[in-house]
Formats: structure tokens, C-alpha cells, sequence
């Protein structure tokens, strides 16, 4: 799986063509191909892939770069792509998601996405979030 919406995404940020200063600041310093390197290390390693130095870095600053970049999409994706993002984020993040109360669905829903993916390590998650990020931009595009 390719990232090359993804990598155009942050090629438009670092040289301040596109979106907002926050965003381009994220982006900076990133090597697009060293991001593609980690990212495609990981996804083709087991649930417990890890990638490390340089290239840990960079898949450290990609998330980051992706969590900005997901809210700049022309339009907001739907409820499973927002959990999907959730889940990924979480995970990426290290947090645990408490169990929501019996009434709680929303809770329940996004408790239930994370258990599914609560094996993953955060690199792993890391990867994913920026490939389903990908996904979007290919989808919706961006704004400025």
C-alpha cells in the first residue's frame, strides 16, 4: 500500500503551499522518503513490528504530521472512518480506553474499536493511522 497521497500532502505543507502554518510546521524537517521507508517496514511486519532510530523518528513525526493533516479533508468522513482514526490514534497514543457504562453506545463503540486493535504496538498503529489518513486525502482531498 502505497502513502503517495499522503507524502504529496506533506511535500505541499513543507514548502508552504498548502494549509495552515500549524499544519506546515508539523511537516517540516520529515523525509518523505524515509516516512515511506518506516511506514512500509511496519506494515509489512506482524502486529508487533517496530522499526528504530532514524526511522522511528520519522514514523513519530508522520503521526503527528497525519493527526494535523486529517483535519484539513475537504470533508468530514463518515462514522467509521472517524472510528477508525479513533481506534489507530488511541492505540498510536498508548491510551487505554476505559469500558463505557451499559447506556453508553458511542462509548461502546469506540471501546469495542480499540479492544480489536489493543494487541497492535503503538508503531504498528502509528502506520495504520497515516495509511487510513492516506485513504481520506485519496477520498476527500484537502483544503488549504
Amino acid at each position: 500500500m502505497s502513502i503517495n497521497a499522503f507524502t504529496e500532502a506533506l511535500t505541499f505543507a513543507q514548502s508552504g503551499a498548502k494549509f495552515t502554518p500549524d499544519v506546515q510546521s508539523a511537516a517540516s524537517g520529515i523525509n518523505a522518503d524515509l516516512l515511506k521507508a518506516a511506514v512500509q517496514a511496519i506494515l509489512d511486519g506482524g502486529n508487533d513490528a517496530k522499526v528504530e532510530g532514524e526511522l522511528a523518528s520519522t514514523l513519530k513525526a508522520g503521526f503527528e504530521f497525519a493527526t494535523k493533516v486529517v483535519k484539513m479533508l475537504q470533508k468530514e468522513p463518515g462514522q467509521t472512518e472517524m472510528l477508525s482514526f479513533y481506534k489507530y490514534f488511541k492505540k498510536a497514543q498508548n491510551e487505554e480506553v476505559k469500558a463505557p457504562g451499559m447506556l453508553d453506545f458511542v462509548g461502546k463503540a469506540k471501546y469495542n474499536a480499540w479492544k480489536e486493535i489493543s494487541h497492535l504496538s503503538d508503531q504498528k498503529a502509528q502506520a495504520l493511522y497515516i495509511q487510513e489518513v492516506n485513504a481520506a486525502i485519496e477520498k476527500y482531498g484537502t483544503r488549504d
